[in-house]
């Protein structure tokens, strides 16, 4: 499969163009739906709401380990109101009805059936079956909505050189994985390992390829005979989302999205704005310097002392000159596009963009302070009348809430 760029089929033209009333213009280019967002259809104090407090609250900080939440990695509310937690330290799924009273626990850390050694992702399927993605083993394994092992997948990679790292959703009766491309070594700031998603029947595993996105940007550096890979500060990067039959991607250096066919892996509709990338200051690098001397004393237990000496050698990495546009993207349960800008060090968050299906702007939706937190890309799942995420006190002690969303 040839190397597909995001960005190079918005340089095409458009036909039969038009203004909507909601400052969607929405055009057709070789089949391709085009919406240039201009302004929402949500005049002010119009639109939706998330409630500023939850319905449902479950964890804690003391008290019994059931309600002892770390590393979660996936939440997912069920057709009946039950509530399902992925966690990837303890390798575990634990159930809650619909008030956050603990039913049971299912699965654990392990090699054996139904249990896990480095679980990435949950995503619930047809019949509220559960799908969870274990990146050590590189395998998937489905259980009941109540926790029962059902089988296993191990996931066959089928073109060399690559390897699987990940799932995004489920589209369809397909689980949509992706996988690195690990081919020639390249140097200085690049974007590499190159990513290609891919669907994975559900019923009988096998893999169809869709596209090729660039991978995220990082610092690559020979020093003699080893290989020196380093994080890239403001990184630039591809995101995706899957829900029902649709998938979305786009990447990080733009305001751009494009919704791609689960079934052939091509782009049906097009999602622009004129959003240009802001340059990174002073103030942004001040505050990554911050966030890296806080991760060190946090979980490499070094002192002050040691922060200080290993801050000149930071300021000094090579890192981006703007600051990424998107952060994340999520589908609900009727087909609407939320679009997270990005937020970071010296970045507060901003409301999330919300596009009905056909790409038109609809307007925005504030989250709740906290609810962005988890292992990894935040777990959010949005439904009819909910979000669903995980929110974190001031000593980053995770917790699942359920908030009702307003329409």
């Amino acid at each position: 499969m040839r190397f597909l760029p995001l960005l190079s089929v918005l340089v095409l033209g458009g036909c039969d163009s038009g203004a909507a009333g909601s400052g969607t213009l929405h055009s057709d280019s070789a089949g391709v739906e085009i919406a240039a967002a201009l302004g929402p259809v949500w005049e002010p104090g119009e639109g939706w709401s998330v409630a500023g407090e939850p319905l449902v609250g479950i964890g804690t900080a003391f008290g019994a380990d059931e309600y002892e939440l770390d590393g979660i990695v996936g939440v997912v509310r069920l057709g009946n109101g039950n509530i399902v937690v992925a966690g990837r330290f303890s390798g575990e799924l634990r159930g809650y009805d619909r008030t956050g009273v603990f039913l049971w626990r299912a699965a654990g850390s392990g090699d054996g059936p139904g249990e896990h050694r480095h679980m990435l992702s949950l995503h619930a399927f047809a019949g509220d079956s559960l799908v969870t993605f274990d990146l050590a083993q590189i395998r998937i394994q489905v259980f009941t909505p109540s926790g029962e092992f059902v089988r296993s997948m191990r996931i066959e990679v089928p073109w060399s050189g690559f390897s699987c790292c990940g799932s995004v959703g489920v589209s369809g009766s397909n689980l949509i994985l992706t996988f690195s491309d690990y081919g020639e070594i390249p140097e200085g700031v690049v974007r590499w390992p190159d990513r290609r998603l891919a669907a994975l029947s559900l019923a009988d595993g096998t893999i169809a390829a869709l596209l090729n996105v660039p991978g995220r940007e990082q610092f690559v550096e020979r020093i003699g005979e080893g290989v020196l890979y380093q994080d890239y500060p403001f990184a630039k990067g591809p995101i995706f989302a899957a829900e029902g039959a649709r998938l979305a991607v786009a990447d990080t250096e733009a305001y751009a999205v494009r919704w791609v066919s689960a079934a052939s892996g091509s782009t049906t509709r097009l999602l622009r704005r004129d959003e240009p990338a802001r340059p990174v200051t002073s103030v942004h690098v001040e505050a990554w310097l911050d966030q890296m001397a806080e991760r060190n004393r946090t979980y490499n237990n070094h002192t002050q002392a040691q922060v200080d000496a290993l801050r000149p050698e930071w300021r000094d990495r090579p890192r981006a000159e703007t600051l990424p546009v998107l952060r994340s993207l999520h589908l609900d349960a009727e087909g609407n596009l939320w679009v997270e800008r990005y937020f970071g060090p010296g970045v507060e968050p901003s409301p999330f963009d919300v596009y009905a299906p056909d790409g038109t702007w609809l307007g925005s939706v504030a989250m709740p302070a906290g609810l962005d937190c988890g292992w990894g890309a935040p777990p959010l799942d949005i439904g009819d009348d909910y979000v669903l995420g995980v929110w974190c006190d001031n000593q980053g002690v995770e917790y699942v809430r359920l908030y009702r969303l307003e329409k």
